[in-house]
């Protein structure tokens, strides 16, 4: 799935490419595009936006920075409002384990 064993601890968001990030859950953003696709992991609860491409708007950490990724850290992605509704979705997943580049057939 991932491009080679590569493993990263700090990406900003504003260097694009296609990433996994993990926690308990999987995460993959493509920041070229800015979006989002999370996959539930085992004791993960589910989200309405599991397993589908969402818009992302924002990326914040725990240390109230905003754009960065960084491993030991957890972060809030904010996507677009759903179809159905004006508020935005946000999602905090557990503290981040690994950042790695995604091939690009994944």
């Amino acid at each position: 799935m991932t491009k080679n064993e590569t493993t990263r601890t700090e990406l900003r968001i504003d260097e694009g490419g296609r990433w996994l990030l993990r926690s308990t859950t999987v995460c993959l953003l493509d920041l070229d595009a800015m979006l989002l696709f999370r996959q539930r992991g085992p004791g993960s609860p589910d989200m309405p936006y599991d397993d589908q491409w969402v818009r992302l708007v924002e990326i914040a950490s725990t240390r109230d920075d905003t754009g960065v990724i960084r491993v030991g850290d957890r972060h809030r992605f904010l996507t677009e409002p759903a179809p159905t509704s004006d508020e935005h979705r946000w999602w905090i997943p557990r503290t981040c384990t690994a950042i790695e580049p995604l091939d690009d057939d994944a």
